[in-house]
């Protein structure tokens, strides 16, 4: 439930009315007791009086000044503790008096502890509440006036049951609070502004808060952006770097804080509260004329900052939890728009570069051919032939490529269909012609027995490294002849193309062809690329590409 209610944000003040109660029925339970094995000594009605007094003066101070509650809790415990411990003393009869309003006020101790300062407290107190127990029975043994040992032990197994419990809850609970923002409109990676908007309408209303503000840097960014929202009024400024950025940078626990007074308790652990009373500075209370309320510190992979609520009603220590949860899950709520604003980077990075692999292994290559297509119809007539054929030979290219483009186009649009399926052999079998007509080069290929079903993806993705593989043999190895294989051992898919060009240049290291590479890479395969050692004059190169059965199976 993102809502600090009564029960949630004021336990003192339930701890407090609690204790009063169980005091005026201690204070009732003496003065009307008639029981002579449980009548009380003289002036034990004063006694339970003035301590009846002393839980209303707790109870104000709990109603009335969130610093002094807290500050007194552990006084108001040791006293309870005592007051159990003296109302055990006199009250051990030969019945006993381990049972009835003396286990709920030990219960209640036990739960005052819980609520403040977890497994720790519990223990001590269970231990003090055992050795209070324990001790008068023990004393009034000696004496010859002791309790009935059956009723003393079964009222002290009571109490050792109750503490064995409430301290194994203890154990298992936390204290954190837990708090959902909404989920702002928009596309993720492109909200980080209403991110914070949402987060201050939050805060205002978990905290039931008057007012709140976000002091927010940005990386490595001079400026700092500060939101404030004022009775349902929202504004925002941009400052530059000065004493809040010199704030931001130091870490700040969740913290309660009154400036007049120079009041100030912080959140250091689970339920450790730190307090101090001396002159301190928080610049943005200052910046928003803010003398009271709770800051909390808060940090995503992009930002650091600070929010502050003030106004709060009824406010108390236990708000530092909810403000602790409200920091931590705004920090959240930026690293997601941060994760989602990076996919989206990069989706759009993957998308440009593989557009560019497509151009460079298409047009780009193709259009090269053409050139080399060009020449060749020069020299034809420049010799009186006719350049009917070369001709024929171009427009039809032309054609082939404009249907490429066509599908490169509509893939984009889209997006890659899984579902259908392509025989990389007919594929690559089907382009041979193709290549050794552009290119002017003799193109063989060979495969393996039977098909080889793909998906449509992978068979284009073939298509376009073998058209680069066989255009970079004839423009920068300048081949007559290249020899594509395609093999597959159910392991993985070997494609090798063979040339017999001028291979590498003198002491140069083969170089791997980027677009080639990168598609492979992309599927989980490796290149590998040699130099051939057919002959000195015309050594000729190697390019193996191995991709792996997950990526076509």
């Amino acid at each position: 439930m993102n809502q600090r209610t009564i029960f949630s944000a004021c336990s003192g003040k339930i701890l407090a009315s609690c204790r009063t109660a169980i005091a005026v029925l201690f204070l009732a339970g003496i003065s009307l007791s008639f029981d002579e094995p449980l009548r009380y000594p003289q002036g034990s009605q004063w006694v339970a009086m003035t301590y009846v007094m002393w839980t209303v003066v707790m109870l104000a101070v709990a109603w009335i000044d969130w610093w002094l509650d807290s500050r007194l809790a552990a006084l108001a415990q040791a006293v309870d503790l005592l007051a159990l411990a003296g109302a055990l003393y006199v009250a051990i009869r030969p019945h006993g008096a381990l049972n009835g309003p003396f286990l709920a006020f030990a219960t209640f101790l036990l739960i005052v502890a819980l609520a403040r300062w977890g497994t720790f407290g519990v223990a001590v107190s269970s231990l003090f509440l055992i050795l209070a127990a324990t001790a008068p029975a023990l004393l009034l043994s000696a004496l010859a006036t002791g309790p009935d040992p059956m009723h003393f032990l079964r009222g002290l197994g009571c109490i050792v049951l109750v503490s064995a419990l409430v301290l194994w809850l203890a154990s298992q609970q936390r204290g954190m609070r837990v708090v959902t923002l909404a989920e702002p409109a928009g596309a993720p990676g492109n909200r980080r502004s209403r991110v914070l908007s949402g987060a201050l309408d939050e805060a205002c209303t978990i905290m039931r808060a008057r007012g709140a503000a976000l002091v927010v840097s940005w990386g490595d960014e001079p400026w700092i952006d500060v939101l404030v929202t004022r009775e349902g009024i929202a504004t925002s400024e941009r400052l530059g770097p000065g004493l809040m950025a010199e704030a931001l940078s130091s870490p700040v626990p969740p913290t309660m804080f009154n400036l007049p007074r120079h009041r100030r308790i912080a959140l250091i652990g689970e339920y450790r509260l730190e307090a101090s009373r001396e002159a301190f500075s928080v610049p943005l209370a200052d910046f928003l004329e803010v003398d009271e309320g709770i800051m909390a510190a808060f940090n995503s992979v992009s930002s650091q900052g600070h929010l502050l609520v003030w106004g709060v009603q009824g406010m108390a220590v236990d708000d530092l939890a909810w403000m602790a949860a409200l920091a931590r899950e705004i920090g959240l709520a930026l690293d997601r728009e941060e994760m989602a604003s990076l996919a989206k980077n990069s989706a759009v990075t993957e998308v440009r570069n593989a557009l560019a692999r497509d151009l460079h292994d298409s047009v780009v290559q193709f259009l090269a051919g053409t050139m080399f297509g060009l020449e060749a119809l020069r020299r034809r007539l420049r010799e009186g032939t006719d350049p009917d054929g070369e001709i024929v030979a171009m427009k039809e290219s032309l054609r082939r490529e404009q249907g490429q483009l066509r599908v490169m186009i509509d893939r984009l649009r889209r997006g890659e269909d899984g579902d259908r399926t392509a025989d990389l052999v007919e594929e690559l079998r089907g382009l041979v012609d193709e290549l050794a007509t552009h290119w002017h080069i003799r193109v063989l290929f060979t495969s393996g027995p039977g098909s080889l079903p793909v998906s449509i993806h992978l068979a284009y993705e073939f298509r376009q490294m073998v058209r680069e593989a066989v255009a970079n043999a004839a423009r920068h190895g300048h081949c007559n002849e290249v020899s594509i294989h395609l093999d597959h051992d159910g392991a993985k898919l070997i494609v090798s193309i063979i040339d017999d060009g001028v291979g590498f240049p003198e002491a140069g290291q083969p170089r791997r062809p980027r677009s080639i590479s990168e598609r492979v890479v992309a599927l989980g395969g490796r290149v590998h690329i040699t130099e051939q050692t057919g002959g000195p004059q015309r050594p000729g190169a190697r390019l193996d590409i191995e991709v792996p059965t997950r990526a076509y199976a």
